[in-house]
């Protein structure tokens, strides 16, 4: 079977591109041509100071030659010195390849030169350092040019008898560093060369990961991307091949519970961090790390106390090997409305129901006033009356609660519709609590309630014999606790199984292809254990059935008065 690739998009020329490469070239040639003008200076400053250290060593030498203390010492005219010296101090005038090697009297009057012609002529330099007794070297123009020269005193018998000069002329010392310029020519070429050539491939890749984008074009796209990335209705998580966060939306910080991003704090979270290391929910970590390694549709993960769906892909080849794409759904959000729908769809149906018996009762009553019995009359009408009012009536009045009244009651009637019968009894002493209601937030009290009425509702339906729902509120002796307890006419829970039964995910009735179950009763225990009380399970006092009992430390003071939120069942 042949296999289609799609080809990438063609790359555009990119004056962004254009303007990088120029300037690296143009960063390049600066640098290597100041790195060559350097080497340039250094190597003229060397066989300056080599000159100078040159002329120093043969002036010493000559003024330590016991030849030249001698003749000094011998004396005599200008021509007779010279006649000497002169010989002696073109030998090593050329011996050395130094440009001048002068001996004079200490009134500066020359007894050799490399020009014959300038012998008794005054000497052209300074030499009031080496009349001082001092050797010095520096840089002076004199007859043949400029030069670096080093004059130094000649002693005999403590007394300075005559000074030598020797010197170096800068023409010399400009054609010894002349020869160091081929190779740092060279070297600079080569530079140029590596230089251009690295910033071709910078060039070449520079274009290839930006596509050929100007810089317009990419704030742009980032723009939008974070526009779109923020505004999807799921939270969105890319993970590399290495576990790393690379993107998070701001749906899925919200339910995951991670740091909201801050342009002025900066991104706290995430990016670079591994999955393992958020810090979220074990539960969500667990399916997360699972959906690296395979795919995931709708897989549930309970964080907190919401239930979110999971599902993991692949990114694509573009994205990187093992890169993968997870989108988080909140199932507690659409399981509520659910919830609503089939609630919904029972009343409807119940309405039904009801209106079509009292009809007939109705019918009933017409009959038996026509029939002039108004006493049975008035009797079937009173019973029809109270068969409408239903069970929920004396629940609403009966419990201290509004929020847990308006519940039970609707639990009534959803029992009655099932041939379930629900009883309710509130001995809460309204003594110690405080205030006009339970002291918990409304969700919370309908999250708890509801669950375990709903799991027991679903227990006893359709069973044969008994089938009730007993739920008792009462506060303990000490005003310290408030319990609430469900009980069922069901089979009850064995005790191996009631270790597991507030484990997210585990359910006694689960069957292929059925809802997802084992959500209701993990609810339970963890807003339980969030409110600083505990859920447990046993049985009820005649040894049958299931006994649930959630006890809750009573605060001082009324927590809030938070609406009621949608809840999910399923034990």
């Amino acid at each position: 079977m042949r296999r289609s690739f799609r080809s990438a998009p063609p790359l555009r020329r990119s004056r962004l591109v254009r303007q990088l490469f120029l300037l690296q070239v143009v960063t390049v040639l600066l640098t290597v041509g100041r790195l060559a003008a350097l080497g340039g200076y250094g190597a003229s400053r060397l066989e300056h100071d080599a000159a100078g250290r040159l002329t120093a060593a043969i002036a010493l030498s000559l003024a330590s030659e016991p030849e030249v203390v001698d003749a000094v010492r011998d004396g005599g005219g200008v021509a007779t010195l010279s006649a000497r010296l002169q010989p002696l101090a073109e030998r090593v005038r050329r011996a050395t390849n130094t440009g001048f090697i002068v001996v004079m009297s200490p009134q500066g009057i020359r007894y050799s030169h490399y020009n014959p012609d300038e012998i008794g002529l005054p000497y052209q330099g300074n030499i009031v350092p080496a009349l001082a007794g001092r050797t010095s070297t520096e840089v002076y123009t004199g007859t043949l040019g400029p030069s670096v020269r080093t004059v130094t005193p000649v002693l005999v018998d403590g007394r300075i008898a005559a000074v030598v000069s020797v010197g170096v002329l800068q023409t010399r010392i400009s054609d010894l560093a002349l020869r160091s310029l081929p190779g740092i020519a060279v070297a600079a070429v080569v530079a140029v060369l590596i230089g251009s050539g690295l910033a071709v491939v910078l060039a070449r890749r520079l274009r290839r990961q930006t596509l050929g984008l100007e810089p317009e074009d990419i704030t742009a796209a980032y723009t939008h991307h974070e526009a779109v990335l923020h505004a999807v209705g799921e939270g969105l998580l890319v993970v590399d091949g290495d576990g790393r966060l690379v993107v998070v939306n701001a749906e899925a910080r919200r339910l995951l519970g991670l740091p909201v991003h801050s342009v002025d704090a900066g991104d706290p979270a995430l990016p670079g961090r591994p999955v393992s290391a958020l810090g979220i929910d074990p539960a969500v970590a667990a399916v997360l790390g699972s959906g690296l390694r395979e795919d995931l549709h709708d897989r549930p993960a309970l964080a907190g106390e919401r239930v979110l769906l999971v599902n993991s892909r692949h990114a694509g080849p573009a994205a990187g090997p093992g890169t993968r794409v997870f989108t988080l759904r909140d199932r507690t959000e659409l399981a509520g409305v659910l919830r609503e729908r089939d609630e919904a769809r029972d009343t409807v149906a119940a309405l039904s129901g009801q209106a079509h018996e009292f009809g007939n009762r109705l019918q009933t009553v017409l009959t038996l006033i026509e029939l002039g019995d108004t006493a049975d009359a008035a009797a079937a009408g009173t019973a029809a009356l109270d068969r409408t009012r239903g069970p929920g009536a004396r629940i609403v009045a009966e419990v201290y609660d509004p929020v847990l009244a308006a519940l039970l009651a609707d639990k009534a009637w959803q029992a009655s519709e099932q041939d379930v019968t629900l009883t309710v009894t509130d001995d809460c002493d309204p003594d110690v609590l405080p205030g006009p209601r339970l002291p918990f937030a409304a969700d919370d009290l309908v999250s708890l309630a509801g669950n375990l009425v709903d799991n027991a509702i679903e227990v006893v339906a359709g069973r044969s014999g008994e089938r009730s729902v007993a739920v008792v509120l009462r506060t303990t002796a000490d005003g310290s606790e408030l319990l609430l307890e469900v009980a069922d006419s069901g089979p009850g829970v064995p005790p191996d199984t009631a270790r597991e039964l507030f484990t997210f995910g585990f359910s006694t009735r689960a069957t292929p292809g059925s809802r997802p179950r084992g959500i209701g009763l993990a609810l339970v225990d963890r807003i339980s254990r969030r409110l600083g009380g505990s859920v447990t399970v046993g049985t009820r006092g005649d040894g049958s059935g299931a006994l649930f009992t959630v006890r809750l430390p009573i605060p001082d003071t009324a927590t809030t008065d938070a609406p009621v939120a949608p809840t999910t069942n399923g034990r």
